[in-house]
């Protein structure tokens, strides 16, 4: 039995693999969803922290794409409340289902469950070091919206240190030469390893300052969540640290939007708490705010990772 190709860390994908990954995605928005490519085919959502986009568009695109789900929420209802390990339920879920997309609070989880399953391993979120097909999702808009993603210049504003899917999507920016400017409101940076990898893989530039200084230059703004409740657990985030972002963190504005070029656009990690102001969801611009791709992009990171011809 071959080795089944897994996403647990964004760098499991090569630049050929998101450059496919991307096309894939694209004809689906273009053409539809195909109701027959996942015939027969089962994704397992193993899901113990919550969730709404990741779990919801794995299960919805199997449907629509003609196969079908099976899944949890938590441990209510399976042997793991016997003591049964995330190993042994993995192993045995994925004799049930073809591609298992789990999100879990261990920072080893996606890791473990990989070295176990049978099938594709989709990383939703593996406690707090990385959502690796996040990662691969707003690749996918920045691709959709602005056709390509090499050269680009892109701003983040917000608590990179601590958000999962920007420690999985910058190492992959490096492989598009990207040009990457930061606000992180000068306390909090992303993870050195993270950016010495993006560095390796061809990031041209990683800059810190401060939003006013390069708004008016970047080709896509991505805004964090500013905490991180629901996935760092209150004991291990210090309070003061929390008090300093609600502090610091100051919402985008219509103002932003004024001095964003015509031509660039604003996205937000999801779910949006208090990081855009609401006036701004109805600007053309505001990606966050218009249909999610997310289906489309899920579709192609599993069918790819399954090996599916599209």
């Amino acid at each position: 039995m071959a080795k089944p190709k897994h996403l647990v860390y964004s760098k499991d994908i090569d630049k050929a693999g998101y450059e496919e990954i991307f096309k894939r995605a694209d004809k689906f928005i273009r053409e539809g969803i195909p109701t027959d490519l996942m015939t027969g085919k089962v994704v397992a959502t193993l899901f113990f922290q919550p969730s709404t986009r990741t779990m919801t568009s794995a299960q919805a695109t199997m449907l629509k794409a003609g196969g079908g789900w099976v899944g949890v929420m938590g441990e209510e209802g399976l042997s793991m409340e016997k003591g049964e390990s995330l190993e042994d339920t993995v192993r045995t879920y994925s004799g049930y289902a073809d591609v298992i997309v789990l999100r879990h609070p261990d920072e080893d989880s996606a890791e473990r469950a990989a070295k176990v399953s049978r099938v594709p391993v989709v990383n939703g979120g593996s406690g707090s070091k990385e959502h690796a097909v996040a990662a691969a999702m707003m690749l996918v808009n920045v691709y959709h919206y602005l056709k390509r993603v090499e050269g680009l210049k892109v701003g983040i504003y917000g608590t990179p240190e601590i958000n999962r899917c920007c420690k999985a999507m910058v190492p992959i920016m490096g492989h598009f030469g990207i040009e990457l400017y930061i606000d992180d409101f000068g306390e909090f940076p992303l993870p050195k390893d993270v950016e010495e990898q993006a560095k390796k893989n061809g990031l041209k530039k990683l800059e810190y300052g401060k939003l006013d200084d390069f708004i008016g230059e970047v080709d896509y703004l991505l805004v964090t969540r500013g905490l991180q409740k629901g996935i760092i657990p209150d004991d291990k985030f210090p309070k003061e640290k929390e008090e300093t972002i609600l502090k610091k963190y100051k919402p985008i504005t219509t103002d932003h939007m004024k001095k964003l070029r015509s031509d660039a656009f604003l996205d937000m990690l999801t779910p949006l708490i208090f990081e855009i102001e609401r006036d701004v969801d109805p600007d053309s611009r505001a990606i966050y705010s218009n249909k999610e791709l997310h289906m489309e992009s899920m579709l192609a990171v599993m069918s790819y990772l399954m090996g599916v011809k599209v």
